[in-house]
């Protein structure tokens, strides 16, 4: 039960980071609301993630990834309310967070 809630975290973090994207480079239009709910929900997702796999894991270097994500996303959110930007923290967190999902959800097993 505990590996399909993992993928299904991981396939709505990959989902809400590509409409992210798309909304970006103006390929599909979301409103400032609904921007700022997707934005939210990416950072709960991707702070749940990497809490849950820093908890879980036993492998090293998974351990040190989830952490790595887990320190950028929240100096990144700092700096973000700081500054009123985006940073490289938080792209940082985005894309270890993506590419960790992706692996989670092609080479695990269950």
């Amino acid at each position: 039960m505990d590996k399909v809630i993992d993928k299904i975290l991981s396939i709505f973090l990959i989902m809400f980071v590509v409409f992210l994207v798309l909304n970006e480079y103006y390929v599909i239009q979301f409103s400032g609301t609904l921007k700022n709910v997707l934005v939210f929900l990416t950072l709960i997702l991707i702070l749940m993630t990497s809490m849950k796999q820093l908890v879980t894991n036993k492998s090293g270097l998974a351990r040190f990834i989830n952490g790595v994500i887990l320190f950028c996303t929240i100096v990144g959110g700092v700096f973000a309310i700081v500054n009123k930007s985006l940073n490289i923290f938080i792209y940082v967190s985005l894309l270890f967070a993506i590419v960790f999902s992706l692996i989670s959800l092609v080479y695990k097993k269950g």
